[in-house]
């Protein structure tokens, strides 16, 4: 597998993951601001759609994002005015858009793009795509934790497979358990 089909795949993954992480989090709760002091939803949510956009400017497209900038550059607050900022469901549509971009390019070029001249700290645009992937990961993981404080949590639908009386034991537990028995007799 070529690198630039790599980083599409981690890049394709991240979006995946991100749709089911906010799923079914209310408009009102990307507004919360843990331990009153953190990053929202919102503000976060802004900044990956940003940061995105810089991949796709970074790969030779139209990243259409100058417009957040105001909002989620690196080193702007969130702001108590809930109205100056877009809907959550408008960032992950720009978002899915800016991803698609960023899947073409990379599924559809060779990695000869990756060794080109990138700006600021970085050599490479290997390097500086490699950087902007950790960084959205980081915002990613980030979000993942705000979505689990219990003023956000959403209480998803407990399907069959997820009730505790019809779960099989872990293989693990199963092995630990076999181990116990030898040592207790």
């Amino acid at each position: 597998m070529q690198i630039s089909a790599m980083f599409a795949e981690l890049l394709k993954f991240n979006i995946a993951y991100l749709a089911r992480t906010l799923e079914g989090i209310a408009p009102e709760k990307y507004f919360i601001r843990p331990e009153s002091r953190g990053n929202p939803l919102i503000w976060l949510l802004g900044h990956i759609v940003l940061n995105r956009g810089e991949i796709v400017e970074l790969l030779g497209g139209d990243p259409s994002t100058k417009d957040l900038g105001d909002l989620f550059a690196r080193g702007t607050k969130p702001q108590s005015d809930t109205a100056i900022y877009p809907q959550p469901a408008q960032l992950m549509t720009r978002f899915v858009r800016l991803a698609s971009l960023t899947d073409h390019v990379l599924k559809n070029c060779d990695d000869t793009l990756l060794d080109r001249p990138s700006w600021g700290q970085f050599d490479s645009l290997g390097q500086h795509l490699a950087y902007s992937y950790m960084h959205e990961t980081h915002h990613i993981g980030q979000m993942t934790y705000i979505v689990n404080l219990p003023a956000i949590k959403v209480v998803k639908k407990q399907t069959t497979f997820t009730r505790a009386d019809q779960k099989k034991p872990s293989t693990t537990k199963l092995v630990l358990d076999s181990i116990r028995s030898v040592f207790s007799t």
